[in-house]
């Protein structure tokens, strides 16, 4: 689809990137944000709808991903050329940039971060203990291992994209804050990296992206290196 251009995303970015893509030539496709926890499974499923979209020619191919512990490494546009985010965690996607991630990561290590897309999935760790967990294990041993998965955490942050019911996302953050006795913390969004992901011309001067030429696939050094060949 000449100037046409496609997004696979995880459905936890749908707000945001229907945000930024409004007017712009691009085709929007999500996949389940349960993705997440299969990394094994999860690039297998990602080259499955590339695969789908092979026939219908677009321009480029872009993931809504970071490195996501590996979960799309081998992924390769086929027919179209493939562009990437160049960070290791999503949450760099919802601030803005890697640098703003890495400055606030140094500044609090300590931060669990939740968006309105975590909430809306049913994904924040509140949630996670009183489904999937509490299935599995019963709701009091359910806590325990939330509470030992969650201790090197100090705060819950709570980032405002500035869409949608904030008021429902904040109080459910301060929920969790309260389940697990956390302190509270919010930051704005920045929704530069998202734009720039929907942009007919991807930016490279700032190594905020990997772009390959089609039949090439994402390898892990990619996300170290800027600059090398077919990396821009």
């Amino acid at each position: 689809m000449a100037g046409q251009r496609a997004v696979i995303a995880c459905s936890i970015m749908k707000k945001e990137l229907e945000a930024v893509a409004d007017g712009q030539s691009v085709d929007l496709y999500y996949l389940d944000q349960g993705l997440h926890r299969t990394p094994q499974v999860m690039p297998l499923r990602i080259q499955e709808k590339i695969d789908e979209l092979a026939p219908l020619n677009h321009e480029r191919i872009c993931l809504g991903y970071g490195l996501c512990s590996n979960g799309i490494l081998g992924v390769s546009g086929r027919v179209s050329p493939l562009t990437t985010p160049r960070c290791h965690d999503c949450i760099a996607l919802f601030l803005g940039s890697n640098q703003r991630y890495q400055e606030m990561f140094r500044k609090n290590p300590g931060t669990y971060y939740l968006t309105a897309g975590w909430i809306a999935e049913s994904d924040d760790p509140l949630a996670a203990v009183e489904g999937r967990y509490a299935e599995r294990l019963g709701l009091k041993k359910a806590k325990r291992a939330m509470d030992l998965e969650l201790a090197n955490y100090t705060h819950f942050c709570f980032i405002d994209n500035g869409l949608g019911d904030r008021a429902a996302v904040k109080a459910r953050t301060l929920e969790n804050c309260r389940a697990f006795h956390k302190e509270y913390a919010e930051v704005q969004a920045d929704l530069t990296y998202f734009r720039n992901l929907v942009a007919l011309e991807v930016p490279r001067d700032a190594g905020d992206f990997i772009t390959l030429p089609p039949g090439s696939a994402l390898n892990e050094a990619m996300f170290y290196q800027v600059g090398e060949p077919g990396v821009f």
